[in-house]
């Protein structure tokens, strides 16, 4: 599949997110403001962060799928990874406000009313949550979108919690505190998910290197030419789901400045085998030229 097509995909899903969550935020309003549910009031702000995080993801994309430019020669890739790292802040601050309501209303021995009316809304919110997983996930495998990646995952929790919600609403008419408990507990996996977030965005945000079995990798297929005696200043980083790769790479002294051109060519289209789409600047030095050098592999 073509960049182009994988872009039209990835754009699709954001589209039908922000269009789902805005129908499942009102059908929740109505249903908390005709029962008093803290499990659906907690569900609500839920898909109201959804709303607001598929908008700002669709901006997000549109920006991170512009062509660099004089003043971003690198790209846009990392407006997704600002996006996705000002969404956990949300998340994170969201839950404070789901706790305090669920406090209050354990304090205050409040009771769910109007049941049947919010079973119903939340089995329609669960079935429209659950269609649009199906497709992010399908757009996911296609396109390998960090920005639909953590669309998906807020959905996906959503997904849960509207189960959850589902379930306490049918116990509340027994035990009157579940529903409240079950806010908590909504707020908890809402902040797991929203650490995990925040620590990937962060890791891209601040140029952290890739893992060390995908350096191993780089570092592996290098050694297979013949000609490449070491390289060394191997630095990575990620932007988005896009990878910039760029080391010095060590040849015989012997061979031509378009001898070693061609040679270079060769070494990034294997690398670009492993790693797709990824970003790889190779800077040729005759071998043992340098030797106040950093992270050199001797082949």
């Amino acid at each position: 599949m073509s960049s182009i097509d994988q872009n039209k995909l990835a754009k699709s899903a954001s589209y039908l997110a922000v269009i789902t969550a805005i129908i499942i935020m009102f059908l929740k309003l109505y249903g908390y403001l005709s029962t008093e549910s803290q499990s659906i009031l907690a569900s609500l702000i839920d898909s109201m962060l959804d709303i607001s995080s598929s908008v700002l993801n669709l901006i997000a994309l549109r920006i991170a799928l512009l062509p660099p430019d004089n003043d971003h020669r690198f790209g846009h890739e990392k407006f997704q990874d600002l996006a996705v790292f000002s969404q956990s802040i949300f998340f994170f601050a969201s839950c404070l406000f789901i706790i305090f309501s669920a406090g209050k209303a354990l304090i205050a021995r409040e009771q769910v009313e109007n049941i049947h009316l919010g079973t119903n809304v939340m089995v329609l919110s669960t079935i429209l949550t659950a269609l649009l997983v199906l497709y992010q996930t399908f757009v996911l495998r296609l396109t390998n979108s960090k920005i639909i990646e953590a669309d998906k995952l807020h959905y996906f929790t959503d997904l849960l919690s509207n189960c959850a919600v589902l379930v306490s609403i049918y116990l509340s008419q027994q035990f009157w505190y579940i529903d409240a408990i079950t806010s908590l507990l909504i707020a908890a996996y809402i902040i797991v998910n929203s650490r995990k977030l925040f620590l990937e965005s962060l890791k891209n945000l601040v140029d952290e290197e890739l893992p060390k079995q995908d350096k191993e990798k780089i570092i592996k297929i290098v050694s297979t030419f013949k000609q490449a005696k070491a390289i060394h200043e191997l630095k990575t980083r990620n932007a988005g789901n896009k990878i910039f790769i760029q080391f010095h790479l060590e040849m015989p002294r012997d061979l031509s400045l378009l001898e070693a051109h061609n040679f270079s060519d060769e070494i990034a289209a294997a690398i670009r085998q492993e790693f797709p789409e990824a970003e790889i600047l190779i800077h040729q030095d005759p071998v043992g030229i340098e030797q106040d050098v950093e992270y050199r592999e001797q082949f």
